[in-house]
């Protein structure tokens, strides 16, 4: 089987295999609703974002689908309603915004604000040696 065909039915794949899990809605772009074990569980992962977990960080389909079995199983367990892509990896989160990108907006926030408040600071990016005996 030639190389690009393999990737070009990734997606399909990934569906194939949540549907051995229990009942999968892939009708909603960028949204995969699954229904296993008594549990709703929807990955905010669309199509691109698979293949490029699949392809570039994990190499191959069966690591990446290991993967996310590992990942709902978590959710499962901690009963996350929500898995989301975010930087090549699924996060449980409690709604569907990606708790990193969360994270993110939370420190631009605090960055804007300590800045309105403080009219004359400025930020400087300055790098520390790990060993503060070492001098550069």
């Amino acid at each position: 089987m030639e190389l690009a065909h393999r990737y070009d039915r990734m997606w399909e794949r990934l569906l194939l295999l949540l549907d051995t899990l229990g009942e999968v809605d892939a009708t909603t772009p960028g949204r995969l609703r699954l229904r296993a074990e008594g549990h709703d569980i929807e990955i905010v992962m669309a199509e691109r974002d698979w293949e490029d977990m699949a392809g570039t960080v994990h190499g191959s389909f069966v690591s990446a689908a290991a993967e996310v079995l590992l990942a709902i199983k978590r959710a499962q367990m901690d009963g996350a309603p929500f898995l989301v892509f975010d930087t090549y990896e699924l996060h449980l989160s409690a709604t569907a915004r990606s708790p990193v990108q969360a994270e993110r907006d939370a420190d631009r926030q605090r960055i804007e604000e300590y800045l309105r408040t403080h009219p004359g600071a400025r930020f400087q990016a300055r790098a520390h040696s790990p060993d503060p005996d070492e001098t550069s």
